[in-house]
């Protein structure tokens, strides 16, 4: 039966050696669950599930409740390799519209399309090191997952031309923002938006 949510395991990479501003990100989304208590076991072993060992990490601490956790309470590990760079991973929660099923280990098995949205607030950091990526919908298919990830940021009240610029990914040879990304777009304010696939 498939649950309400779906609760992902999200792994950043922040390479703050050479992008010290922390503009520098490389997001993958390693897993799907409809159970939040195996994402969360998921969550605690996915660098060294990935091939990562604890030797590599200068800092390498785990959420699992035995001490004080000095980093956002959103994150399950946090750890830094000692030449600069920061690895996290985290739970992120998201309606299940897509009614997925997991497996007997509460699981969604792939492959998945996951619809990503990153907004960039040069409004409050010129460096672009202040931003965040969301989950936007989870889907069995490339192409359902492509079709509502054109409309991501559009809505009864928000339209194209609402943006400072609007840009959609059709096919050209030019386009600078990412084999991934399927619309950048730029507030008035100067929020910069990319909203892209990748698959899972």
């Amino acid at each position: 039966m498939a649950g309400e949510n779906l609760y992902h395991i999200k792994r950043t990479v922040n390479d703050i050696k050479n992008d010290p501003t922390g503009a520098t990100q490389k997001v993958a989304i390693r897993s799907t669950f409809t159970d939040l208590a195996a994402a969360k076991a998921a969550a605690r072993t996915a660098l060294i599930d990935e091939g990562y060992e604890k030797a590599m990490f200068e800092v390498y601490d785990v959420k699992d409740g035995s001490g004080e956790w000095k980093h956002p309470d959103g994150l399950q590990v946090f750890a830094q390799v000692t030449d600069g760079e920061n690895l996290t991973v985290a739970i992120e929660t998201t309606p299940n519209d897509a009614n997925l099923e997991g497996n007997a280990d509460g699981k969604v098995e792939g492959p998945l399309f996951h619809i990503l949205q990153t907004t960039v607030h040069y409004n409050l950091d010129r460096s672009g090191g202040k931003r965040e990526t969301t989950i936007e919908g989870t889907y069995k298919g490339r192409e359902e997952a492509a079709k509502k990830a054109a409309s991501t940021l559009l809505d009864e009240d928000v339209k194209k031309t609402d943006f400072a610029e609007y840009d959609e990914f059709s096919g050209q040879k030019d386009w600078a923002y990412g084999e991934d990304v399927l619309v950048h777009a730029v507030a008035v304010g100067g929020e910069n938006y990319l909203v892209a696939v990748v698959k899972s």
